[in-house]
């Protein structure tokens, strides 16, 4: 099996002395280092993709740490790559050029929580699911859901920009995240931890650190708008014959179900049938079917929104949408139900090599998608002949905000198989109206086809700001926008 360790360009910054690892030992924070490249915990990404080749990962524990540590590198020209849950699938997180890895594991603390406005500042390092654990003793969620939620943060979060399962619901990090505190590169901190909901007073300057991907500073608190917590909630599973009619439901939904429809999710039959083979899950649905829809509801009045699921319901099957339902309402047979959907990529990635693409694309183009990439594969010679390269070909998404995760499940990483995939899968997306990167973030390899879905004047601008703001490039060199 062959995988991706080639750093993205040459090196240009200095490597780390023990005079380095002296100073930031006197910061105050904790290091770990060693004369060979540390283990998978640093220097592998989630799905054994991407690799990288650090010896040196600092542990601060305080802005002011952060502060420091920064400051020395960017005088001394060492080149920083910020990690937190190491969750990421773009391999953003790697340190392919034996830069430090500044982890934000030890900066997990919930800084403040006002229970009128629902407003949660916490850390940069806290866990996803620990900052939803905690604000539920308080009536309310975090407003961003994934199924990494056990090991991503917060600040991850923010700066790959994750999408999650309730974004339908709940909206983007643009419009929940209210401020953060980042760290500059040359050390300055930032303070934008704004934590009211309205502010015209100039430039929303936070917002370029969502998405940013650790290339423009490390982001080390975050102010956040919760959602409250639902009082009730219900699931349906549906099963249909094909593509049209998922998008018939979804509208129908959004008419039927109105303002408690938190989640709209879609599969085909391969993925179904994956999770069930490596996940050892049970499927939702008794028959089998060629695509698959969850749909989540969350409220405060039970019955009210079993009475709006069941005319909803009723209406699908007397315009021949589904073959099959079944509604959900118990707490662990939702939470069951939840765990095979988003288990999906694990699924795929114990089936094979995992070339996961995750774009944006209208939903008219989502199916094409499917039809237009197994063709291609085939003609090429790859898919569906004998002793294929590629074993698997799928998509799953969140219809509700038309982002698309397109497996490519093959025998080996890179090769023949890449070779074949790419660019000619950014070029099609970016000529449907589509975005190259949707939720997992351009990292270490997707910057290079942003060309396809970004014009001229928008890539020449980000390149501006990350080098105003990052004269010496030392955040997270060779990615993200450095590979336009």
């Amino acid at each position: 099996m062959s995988q991706i360790t080639t750093a993205s360009e040459p090196q240009k910054h200095r490597p780390v002395s023990s005079a380095d690892i002296e100073f930031f030992a006197s910061t105050g924070a904790r290091i770990v280092h060693g004369e060979r490249p540390l283990g998978s915990e640093y220097n592998t990404d989630h799905f054994g993709k991407y690799f990288g080749s650090t010896s040196v990962a600092v542990f601060p524990s305080t802005t002011e740490q952060v502060s420091r540590i920064l400051e020395h590198c960017n005088r001394n020209a060492i080149a920083v790559v910020t990690q937190g849950g190491n969750s990421g699938t773009a391999g953003g997180a790697m340190a392919q050029q034996g830069e430090i890895i500044l982890s934000l594991r030890d900066m997990n603390k919930v800084r403040a929580l006002d229970e009128v406005s629902g407003v949660l500042v916490a850390d940069g390092g806290c866990v996803l699911e620990d900052l939803d654990n905690h604000v539920r003793n308080y009536g309310y969620i975090m407003p961003v859901d994934l199924g990494a939620k056990k090991k991503c943060m917060i600040g991850g979060n923010v700066s790959t920009s994750a999408g999650g399962l309730r974004y339908l619901r709940y909206g983007s990090m643009h419009g929940t995240v209210l401020g953060v505190e980042a760290v500059l590169p040359d050390g300055r901190v930032l303070d934008a931890l704004f934590t009211l909901k309205k502010d015209a007073s100039g430039y929303d300057v936070k917002q370029l650190f969502i998405g940013a991907e650790g290339t423009l500073g490390v982001v080390t608190a975050v102010a956040i708008a919760l959602a409250p917590k639902p009082q009730c909630a219900q699931i349906a599973v549906l099963g249909l014959r094909d593509f049209g009619r998922i998008q018939k439901a979804f509208v129908l939904a959004r008419q039927a179900l109105g303002e408690i429809v938190s989640a709209f999710e879609f599969w085909e039959k391969r993925c179904n049938e994956i999770v069930v083979e490596y996940e050892g899950y049970a499927s939702p649905l008794a028959g089998s079917h060629e695509f698959y829809v969850l749909i989540e509801t969350r409220g405060s009045f039970a019955r009210h929104d079993a009475e709006k699921m069941e005319v909803f319901l009723g209406l699908l099957r007397q315009q021949g949408l589904v073959d099959e339902t079944r509604v959900f309402s118990d707490a662990q047979e939702m939470e069951q139900t939840w765990l095979f959907r988003s288990q999906m990529a694990e699924a795929h990635g114990k089936s094979g090599c995992m070339h996961v693409y995750d774009f944006s694309l209208p939903s008219k183009h989502q199916h094409e998608l499917l039809i237009a990439v197994k063709a291609h594969l085939q003609d090429a010679g790859l898919y569906n002949v004998p002793d294929a390269p590629v074993k698997d070909v799928t998509i799953f998404g969140h219809i509700g905000d038309d982002n698309i995760h397109l497996q490519v499940v093959a025998r080996e990483f890179g090769g023949v198989v890449e070779s074949a995939m790419e660019p000619w899968v950014y070029e099609w997306v970016g000529g449907h109206g589509g975005s190259v990167a949707a939720e997992h973030g351009l990292g270490a390899h997707k910057g290079k086809f942003l060309k396809f879905s970004k014009s001229s004047v928008v890539i020449d601008t980000m390149k501006s700001l990350k080098n105003l703001i990052d004269p010496n490039g030392i955040m997270n060199p060779g990615k993200h926008i450095a590979l336009a």
